[in-house]
């Protein structure tokens, strides 16, 4: 349970950044949710040359876990290609909030923004 207080994270999830629609958003994913109940709607601009990503903003409900992870994700990805952000894993997104881990239960929450941005960016 102390992970879930980890400040790294409590401040993520307190002030979650690039939250909102991207109107010139070049891919949005449909709303995507989790079996606890968390949801996100992803909205991505890519570079000119569409193999990196500019911008993600998102929209969303969730726990905590699920906004900081979102909130991160939407900072880390700036600039980073495409095939970059296809190899990123759950150690990726622990790595962002200092913790070496999650009960298998709350991986969902972690894993649910990352999980979007992956199959949106799948389909390019």
């Amino acid at each position: 349970m102390d992970d879930l207080y980890h400040e790294e994270l409590l401040e993520a999830a307190r002030n979650p950044h690039n939250k909102g629609q991207l109107p010139d958003a070049d891919l949005s994913s449909p709303p995507a949710t989790n079996s606890c109940g968390d949801s996100c709607h992803i909205f991505l601009k890519l570079s000119d040359d569409k193999r990196s990503i500019s911008t993600l903003s998102w929209e969303g409900t969730g726990c905590v876990i699920s906004t900081a992870s979102l909130s991160l994700l939407s900072d880390h990805i700036r600039g980073k290609k495409v095939i970059e952000v296809l190899a990123w894993d759950e150690q990726t997104l622990l790595g962002w909030l200092g913790i070496e881990s999650f009960s298998t239960a709350r991986k969902k929450c972690l894993l649910l923004g990352l999980n979007t941005v992956q199959k949106l960016l799948a389909k390019t």
